[in-house]
Order: C-alpha cells, then structure tokens, then sequence
C-alpha cells in the first residue's frame, strides 16, 4: 500500500511540477540553512575532544568589573600570580599548569622568524596527551628543550625529523629541538580563529622564558593577556562547583584591594566551554542567536509548504469525494496526503545535503574551521528531521481535506467556501513576522555599525602603517635613526613612536587623585606614552595649552624625579574637578602610592585634547594621560599619503632591513586592530543579513506560489467581475488587500520583537543610534511593498485576461 502511496505522490508532484518544485526548493532552503546553521553550532560547542583528559580539565577566567569598561565581559584567563596559589591552596588538585604565550624572534641558519610559543609548567603535557612523532612529554622538563609541531618544524627545517636541532631565540638563547608532535586539529581551543597568530605551534618551559626574559615564577598582578591560560585538571571525584569555591576562596584571601576594581569575580570553565566562552565575552548570544534564526527559517519554509498545500488541496476536494465515494477511509487517504508530504521533505532534504556539501569547504577556507560531515553520526539526525518537517508542514492540509464527507467533496464544497481562510492568513502572517524581524535587526546592526565607523574616523585607519616590536632588544638603541630614516621615504607624512596605537587597548593605567594621598577622590586613567609627533600624526587637536617639547625638562618621565608633564582628555580634566576642561592647564594630580614602591608621582597638565574612543567604540571613553617615555615606545605609526602604496611599503621594508637588520618586520595598517573587533559585529550582520534575505526570498516564494494558485483558481470570479463593470485597477487592489492583510498583521508582531531584540544589541554599545523605531517601520515598509509587488504581478496579468476566457475557464 504504500509503495502505491509512494506512486501517487510522484504522479501528483509531477502534474504539478511549478508548485512541487516552489515546495520543494523552499523546504530545501530551510534544511540547509538549519542544518548548517546546527552544524557550526555543534563544532563550536565542541572543541579539545582529541585530548582524554578533556572532561577533567577547567581553565580559570576573568570576569570584568562594570567600571573597567572594558567592553567584553570575561577573559579566559587570569593573573599570573594565582597559578602557583591555586598549585598550594586547592590540594586535591592533580595538576595545575600555566601557559604564557610569547613570540621571540627564532633564528635558524641566520633567517629570522617571530614565532609563537607557549611556555608552559610541567604538567601541562601531563593535561594534554599529544601525539609524539619524535621524543616524549618529557621534553618541557629540559629549559633548553623544545616541542615543536609538524608544521612548524617544516617551516624552519623544511622537513619533519629535526630532532636535535638547534633554534636561538632573541638572539640570545639556544634552544634544541626535543620533540615533535602533530599539529593539533582545527576544533582545539588552541587554534581559535579569535586571537591572531594563537595557532599552537611551539612549547617549551616556563623556566626558559625565566632565563630568556627575567619572567617571575611568582607571577604578577599586573597585566591580562588574553593568549595566557591556567589549566586546573580535577581529581575524579569532584566536581565544577568545588572547583568554583576553591577558586574563589583563593581569591578572597589574596586578591589585592585594588584588583577587585577590574576584576570582579573569577569563573572556572570546562575546557569544552572555553570556545563558547569568548563568544558570550561579547555579551550578545551569538551561538544561540545562530541557531534561533536557523529553526525559525526552517519554521518559514515549513509555513510556506503547508500554506501552498493547503491552497493546493482545495482543488483536490473532487477527487476525495470520489474515493470516499469508493470505500476509502479517512485513515487512508491521511496516509496518502502524509506520504506526499513525506516524499517532498525527502527530495528537500537531498537537495539540502547537496547545498551543504557546497557549504562546508567554502565555510571552512573563509573562517579557518575545520567542520566535516559525518554521515554515520548524523544520519539518524537526518532522518527525524525529514520525518518531522514532512509531518508538520503536511499534516494540516493532509487533515483538512481528508475530513470531507463524500457529498462535500464532490461538490467541491472546500473550493467554494472560506474554510482554511484564517488558517492560511495566520500562516502568511507568521512568515512576514519572521521576515520582517530578522530585516529589521539587519537595518538596525547595519546603522550600528556605521556609527561604529563614524566614531572611529578619528584616525585614518587606512593610511596609518603601523611597525611592532619596536621595543626589542635589539632595535631601541636604533631609534633615532629608524625614525630619521623611515621620515626621509617619498610617501611618508609623518613617523611617531608610542607604547599604544588606536583600538589596540593596549597601553597602561594609574590610579590618580587631584589631592595627593586622598583616595576618596581617585580614578583610573589610561596611561599612553609618546613622542611629540604623536598629536599631529594621528591629527588629535590641542584644545588649550602646548605640545610636548622635548628641550623642557620635565616633559620627558624621569622616575627618580618624580613629576612630568602631561596632555589629558576632557574626561580626565572634568574627573579632576574642571568641567570647562581649559581651567585645568598648570594643574596638578597624582597617582597614589601602592603597596610595591610606596611612591607617589606628580603630574601637571601642560594641553588639552578633546575625547576620542581610543580603544574602539565598543569601550566607553576613558579618562586619558599623555606622557613622554621614551623607553617604553612600542610600536611606530607612519601615517602615509597612499600615492604609489606599493613602493611606500617596499621601501618602508628597505629602511628597517638596512637599520634593523637581523630583527624582521612586523607591520600592518592601523585597519587591522580596528577590525580585531569590528570583525565581530560586521560577521553577525553578515550573518543576520543572509538569514533575514532566505527568510524573505522564502515568504516571497510562497506568496507568489500561492497568489497565483488562488489567482488562477479565481479566475471565473475576476471575469464576473469584469463583464460587471469592475476596471483592471479595482481587481488589483482587491486581490492585493486580501493578501495584504495577514501581511499587515505580521508587523504587530514584528514590530515590538525587533525593538527588544535591538535593544539587547545596542546595549552592548556605549553609544548607539537613535533611531531605532524608524529603521525599523522603514524595514516594515520594505517587506509590505515586496509583498504588494509579488502579488500585483499576478493579480495585473489575471485582470487583464478577457471576460471572454475567463468564464470559460473549468
């Protein structure tokens, strides 16, 4: 019987071949979108399960304080200091690593590489079973001894088997070559696509980076680097929650006074978490959001099957009729109608694995994952989703048609009368409600993030060439002539040396008072340390007082003198008491005495600078210092006219290779750290915006399959119509405001969803659009016109059929 069932679904999809293939093109979609969009949710949710110890392991994070205004909500990582508390105090702890990532410069037979590694403790290797090609876990026990994947190993060697060769680092160093390991798969948090250049490459012991730069086994206080982690792998009798308590109560006891005001809790993660983490750092669901709008096209493409079957099956009351007229039962022919159904989802679904098989390698070379369909694992997955999408989307017309009583159904009773009507207007509507949503959210991301742009003009980002690394050993005794040298280059507008550039949130921080030693007054502000170009580089206006001046005492830091003059924003002026800003020229502040030196230091305001978003426009504005520190200069800025680029940049190389020499290049445009974040917010508008434009295209594919299905079948009424006396331009307006109406229904909906789903993004902004309802009615107005132009096509070419044809139509 079912095979008949089968038989007849085929027939009756090929008879009517434009609807079948609406429908099934339109399920395709959605399968797709949703199972794809399920896919990348899975493999993000589930990195590190090459390593066997993974269930057991915990990394310990940071969460911000409000007032730190940072931006992100939690880091996966904490101060250095408490690796070696957490190794003392949580006894029953198997093992507790610390991993501090740096990139020394390797040399090997005399090429010069920066190239990442991590330093770890001994049970690091303990934590994670790698594989070992060559040599054992045991190579970190030697500080001269260093692991190296197989990549990394062909990159300096050319080849794989480099077991005892020798790398220098800095210069200064000789390390050898005491393992080799396989590179460790794409879905491991050690090669998150979030952090440049974090890929695992190299390891090696801590105790090395003790003897290569005086690191202090003890840890500091000071700093937050996002590329450190400290791994805590638990006993197998206890549990996340223990592990939460004696991490914080490590902390009570500990944590200095003033750490509680950047970081206000600490949190314990799974390792299994530590991807997802640095998603929910960003404060906004992004995975959920993902998988939200994946069902949610999948319910348009469900909603768009059912509400042109159900239109469908009203020309189909007759043949009804007729079986039940011949003996079948209701039972019978909900089978028939379910099994067509069930056919359609099954030829969506293939078509929908053929799209992802197309989707996958371009997602995986775009984004560098590394996600691969497993057939066997998901096919049961696959199964339940085409039984339940078949099931749903046609168990409603397969319901509807299936209850006619023989007389009804041969007299065609369903075609002539209006029940389904609501049914099919509320499915319409729940469409356009989707659709319009989602295009909403787009409009609003977009002007988000164009105000983003806007705020952060301030500073060229395309003609600003920024070199790293300046600070090396080996390159600050050549300043001078690096800056003299690169200033000389046709193209070069200005060079000028800082400890921070722009949205690097790099840089320094002090706690000051306008009263020395009164701390009931302090704030926190952002220390930036330049040279006297810095201003004029990067096109910052002097408000009041004068530049630095390098002939005047004290406009260079001296610590031993214990003052220096300073440049300050407005925020920092109006922190210290001057609302006007210009009043605080001559002044004084000073940064309280902490508990290391004890000393206080002076400052003295000598200019003025309006405020700019230093850090990106995801940080609220900071109160900012400008100092002089000539030996804390970081990095070099070149802002460069962009006439002839290309030989800029060659020469620009040339500079440092003849003043440099054996310390290689690192440069970038100042675009780069600027899209370190902006990246996050344009993906998900990239994201939304391909989600909201298949939501449309689906609701615009069903309504054009069920306009003209219902224009056709109309097509005797509209004649009628015509030999009455009514024009062309009232028929269109009549067939448009009856399929308009569950449109404008949908903007109730619609409509107040995308305000509170806006807000919850905007929200993450310390400035955001203020014109969130327009953008909003505007997207409104933008699905209701599609709608209109969908349906006025069909309705135009069927009014202007003749009188004639039409009343002879059936």
């Amino acid at each position: 019987m079912i095979s008949i069932y089968i038989k007849l679904a085929l027939r009756y999809l090929a008879k009517y071949r434009l609807y079948a293939l609406i429908n099934i093109l339109g399920l395709a979609l959605g399968l797709t979108i949703f199972l794809f969009g399920s896919m990348v949710i899975d493999y993000e949710k589930d990195h590190d399960n090459m390593f066997s110890e993974r269930d057991r392991t915990f990394i310990v994070g940071s969460i911000f304080a409000p007032a730190a205004g940072t931006g992100i909500l939690e880091y996966p990582n904490v101060k250095t200091t408490y690796g070696p508390l957490f190794d003392l105090e949580i006894e029953e702890a198997e093992v507790v690593a610390r991993s501090i990532y740096r990139a020394p410069i390797v040399t090997v037979d005399n090429s010069h590489y920066y190239q990442g590694i991590r330093f770890v403790e001994a049970g690091f290797t303990d934590i994670f079973d790698f594989r070992y090609l060559h040599g054992d876990s045991t190579a970190v026990n030697n500080p001269r001894g260093l692991i190296v994947t197989v990549s990394t190993a062909k990159k300096l060697f050319g080849h794989a088997d480099v077991l005892g060769e020798v790398v220098s680092l800095n210069h200064k160093y000789d390390m050898h070559i005491a393992a080799v390991i396989e590179d460790v798969a794409l879905d491991s948090h050690f090669n998150t696509s979030f952090l440049p250049d974090n890929d695992l490459a190299a390891i090696a012991s801590l105790q090395a980076l003790v003897a290569l730069e005086g690191f202090d086994m003890a840890g500091s206080w000071k700093g937050l680097s996002p590329y450190n982690m400290t791994y805590i792998l638990l006993p197998e009798n206890r549990d996340r929650q223990w592990l939460q308590n004696q991490v914080d109560a490590v902390a009570e006891r500990h944590a200095p006074e003033d750490e509680h005001e950047l970081i206000s809790a600490l949190k314990v993660r799974p390792l299994v978490e530590v991807n997802t983490q640095i998603w929910d750092a960003f404060g906004f669901p992004v995975l959920e959001s993902i998988q939200l709008l994946g069902l949610l096209i999948l319910v348009v493409a469900c909603l768009n099957y059912t509400n042109l079957a159900t239109a469908q099956s009203f020309g189909r009351s007759r043949e009804v009729g007729l079986r039940k007229t011949l003996g079948a039962t209701r039972l019978q022919l909900l089978s028939q109608f379910l099994i067509e159904s069930l056919s359609l989802a099954a030829f969506a679904m293939l078509l929908a694995l053929a799209g992802i098989e197309l989707l996958v390698p371009a997602f995986n070379g775009w984004a560098g994952k590394g996600l691969a369909l497993d057939y066997l694992g998901i096919l049961p997955g696959l199964v339940l989703v085409t039984l339940l999408v078949g099931l749903l989307a046609g168990a409603y017309p397969a319901f509807l048609i299936s209850r006619l009583n023989p007389i009804e159904g041969l007299r065609n009773v369903v075609m002539k009368g209006r029940r389904g009507n609501r049914f099919r207007a509320f499915m319409i509507a729940a469409q356009f409600a989707i659709s319009i949503f989602m295009l909403a959210m787009v409009m609003i991301i977009y002007f988000q993030n164009e105000k983003i742009k806007e705020i952060s003009s301030t500073f060229l980002k395309a003609q600003t060439v920024i070199l790293k690394r300046i600070n090396t050993e080996g390159v600050v005794p050549k300043h001078d002539t690096l800056q003299r040298e690169l200033s000389r280059i046709d193209g070069v507008q200005a060079v000028t040396f800082s400890n921070d550039v722009p949205y690097n949130s790099g840089g320094l921080s002090a706690e000051v008072t306008p009263v020395s030693g009164d701390e009931t007054l302090s704030f926190d502000t952002k220390i930036i340390s330049v040279d006297t170009d810095f201003m004029a580089a990067y096109d910052i206006e002097l408000l009041a007082g004068r530049p630095f001046d390098e002939t005047v005492a004290n406009d260079l830091y001296r610590e031993e003198v214990g003052r220096v003059n300073v440049i300050v924003n407005r925020l920092a002026a109006k922190k210290l008491g001057f609302d006007e800003g210009r009043e605080v020229i001559g002044k004084s502040f000073y940064k309280l005495a902490n508990d290391e030196d004890g000393q206080t230091f002076e400052y003295t305001v000598i200019g003025l600078v309006p405020d700019h978003y230093f850090d990106g426009a995801h940080s609220a504005i900071a109160p900012m210092t400008f100092l002089m520190q000539p030996d804390s200069y970081s990095f070099a800025s070149l802002r460069v006219s962009g006439h002839d680029l290309n030989q800029t940049l060659s020469d620009i190389d040339a500079v440092w290779d003849q003043v440099v020499g054996d310390y290689p290049i690192q440069r970038t445009f100042l675009d780069f750290y600027f899209n370190l974040f902006f990246r996050f917010p344009e993906g998900i508008n990239n994201v939304l915006a391909a989600f909201a434009g298949v939501a449309l295209s689906l609701a615009l594919i069903g309504l054009f399959g069920l306009a003209a299905f219902m224009a056709q079948r109309r097509t005797r009424e509209i004649g009628i119509r015509k030999v009455m006396g009514a024009s062309v331009s009232q028929i269109v307006r009549l067939l448009i405001w009856q399929f308009s109406l569950p449109v404008i229904w949908s903007l109730l909906v619609a409509t107040p969803l995308a305000y509170l789903a806006s807000s919850i993004y905007l929200d993450f902004f310390p400035e955001r659009i203020d014109f969130t309802l327009p953008v909003i009615l505007l997207a409104s107005a933008l699905g209701v016109l599609t709608a209109w132009a969908i349906v006025a096509g069909h309705a135009i070419n069927i009014a202007r059929t003749t009188p004639a044809r039409s009343l002879r139509y059936e």
